[in-house]
């Protein structure tokens, strides 16, 4: 099977055991396949990406829990805001939430519906990691109790790279006025 050139590296197939430095793909697929929960990775870029909960606009199914790494380019940090949110509300947000989290910040924990007293909804507030990366975590665990299965669509939330630093512009002020050089 042949690979993928992606620069100046060739990429085989998970599955290639041509090589046993490459063994260590096969391993980690294994693992990423025993989880219980689903992941991925994604790249923010200066343009804003949508991210959902699974199965969204169609009501989410219980029993799940999937996380999201999202990574910004170097010098730059990751922004994230909902669009719509539509959780089932519980006390603590200890049944069905979303829940942030990135260096240098406490993690967020959400639930209920956007605009709603119950629960507790993120609003239309944006959320910005210190560092490159951010973690959303959706977790829907099944329950005796829940009575709302199918009653919510779950998440659409807007991400985007954004400039860790702000532009200062080029101009800079002289405090003793312009410098004059002379040639001696």
């Amino acid at each position: 099977m042949p690979g993928l050139r992606a620069g100046n590296y060739l990429w085989e197939s998970p599955l290639s055991t041509s090589c046993p430095g490459k063994m260590w793909w096969l391993l980690l697929w294994g693992v990423l396949q025993a989880c219980p929960t689903q992941g991925s990775v994604l790249l923010a870029q200066q343009l804003p990406q949508q991210l959902t909960s699974p199965r969204y606009p169609e009501p989410y199914l219980k029993g799940q829990e999937t996380t999201t790494v999202i990574e910004a380019p170097e010098g730059f940090a990751v922004k994230l805001i909902f669009q719509d949110f539509d959780l089932e509300p519980s006390q603590d947000c200890e049944r069905d939430s979303v829940t942030i989290t990135a260096s240098g910040m406490a993690p967020h924990r959400f639930c209920g519906q956007q605009d709603s007293p119950l629960g507790r909804p993120p609003g239309q507030r944006e959320f910005v990691s210190s560092g490159s990366s951010l973690q959303l975590t959706f977790c829907a665990p099944n329950s005796s109790e829940d009575r709302t299965t199918g009653l919510h669509k779950g998440f659409l939330a807007l991400y985007q790279a954004v400039s860790k630093y702000p532009s200062w512009g080029c101009s800079f002020a002289h405090s003793q006025g312009p410098s004059i050089l002379k040639r001696q």
